[in-house]
């Protein structure tokens, strides 16, 4: 079951990462500018796993608007480098 945000700010997706360590998070994409390196939205809600997150937002017609992070202890690494 996702557990939803009410006014969260608007950070960039590192810091979004960092803020839900262990949870899956779905988050309204604001800005993705690769040029300048800046990728920015707000957390919509978490859970413990990608799917439910996927069909959160496809019940809710959101799936063109959002994307799906990982919170930072989720990324995989090997020898501690991505």
């Amino acid at each position: 079951m996702p557990r939803k945000f009410k006014n969260a700010k608007v950070m960039s997706f590192v810091e979004i990462g960092e803020t839900y360590p262990e949870d899956y998070i779905l988050v309204q994409i604001i800005e993705i500018d690769h040029s300048k390196g800046r990728e920015v939205g707000v957390a919509i809600c978490t859970a413990s796993s990608w799917e439910e997150l996927f069909a959160y937002a496809k019940k809710e017609g959101i799936v063109d608007s959002t994307i799906i992070l990982q919170g930072e202890n989720l990324v995989p690494v090997l020898g501690g480098l991505l």
